[in-house]
């Protein structure tokens, strides 16, 4: 039996050195009994796990996900086979709306949040103001949010999307291209980075964005490690917007990037294969 299959999407299945390699590196490095697979190509049929249309007959102890696939992931928790992170931390997350109202009910201070539902540009307004933020409650990246500040825009970006999967927020103006990242594994703070993009209103790297160190006061250290356990997850990132009022709770990630830690010199991966080392070994 495996120690730990360590799964991403088949697009870094390139036979390169990639971040897919390098995890599995790490884990070996650690000792690790480990295998680096492909979410692809898993399929299930009457109870049965196929990998590449092969039958699995021996299932690992640990599945670290560094794939968004909820299908895989429970697949592997139907046959009580350990996941980092959990399907339901990975899906409370992944629905930004449904993190909002949790991070909510521990009375941190977060920016103003609601679904759009059949919500008109002047109702928004009257609560918001201009410009406005509009988001996709299930996206990652910085992908489909939107800066809205005029009511043509905000007609022409509607007519062409699912009002249900989008959520109203708050623009923060201190925190244009810039929010905070905390980086937590187990009850554990890694670190925290500033994601600063001179060029857009997303501060995601994979928009171009930059990394910065950064200090945490001891609210929002703890702030962070109480979202963290709400969600119930192993690995996540919790990240703030810089306001006039102090940081503000933005959202979390259960598959967190880590290359604005990794610039810096944090050995990320290094600290999740020492998690899955002691989980091992209990």
């Amino acid at each position: 039996m495996d120690d730990l299959w360590i799964l991403y999407n088949n697009s870094f299945d390139t036979g390169m050195p990639s971040p897919a390699t390098r995890m599995l590196d790490e884990a070996i490095n650690n000792n690790i009994n480990a295998k680096l697979m492909f979410v692809d190509y898993f399929k299930e049929e009457n109870n049965i796990i196929y990998y590449k249309d092969k039958v699995i007959s021996l299932l690992p102890k640990i599945v670290l996900m560094r794939a968004n696939n909820i299908d895989v992931a429970k697949m592997f928790e139907k046959k009580h086979v350990k996941i980092i992170n959990s399907t339901k931390s990975i899906l409370l997350c992944r629905d930004k709306y449904m993190t909002h109202k949790l991070v909510n009910d521990l009375y941190i201070p977060q920016i103003k949040t609601e679904l759009l539902n059949d919500l008109t540009f002047n109702e928004i307004i009257k609560k918001y103001n201009l410009p406005f933020i509009l988001k996709y409650r299930y996206g990652k990246q910085g992908e489909n949010i939107y800066l809205i500040d005029n009511e043509l825009k905000f007609n022409e970006i509607i007519k062409n999307i699912n009002k249900d999967d989008y959520i109203i927020q708050e623009y923060i103006k201190e925190s244009y291209g810039v929010d905070i990242r905390v980086l937590i594994v187990e009850d554990e703070i890694i670190g925290a980075v500033k994601r600063e993009n001179k060029s857009d209103f997303k501060s995601n790297l994979a928009q171009g964005g930059l990394s910065y160190d950064y200090k945490i006061s001891s609210k929002v250290y703890k702030d962070s490690l109480m979202i963290a356990k709400k969600i119930g997850a192993d690995i996540v990132s919790v990240d703030y917007l810089i306001s006039k009022s102090g940081l503000l709770f933005c959202e979390a990630n259960t598959n967190p990037g880590f290359n604005s830690f990794c610039y810096l010199g944090y050995d990320v991966r290094k600290t999740f294969m020492h998690h899955i080392k002691e989980m091992l070994n209990k």
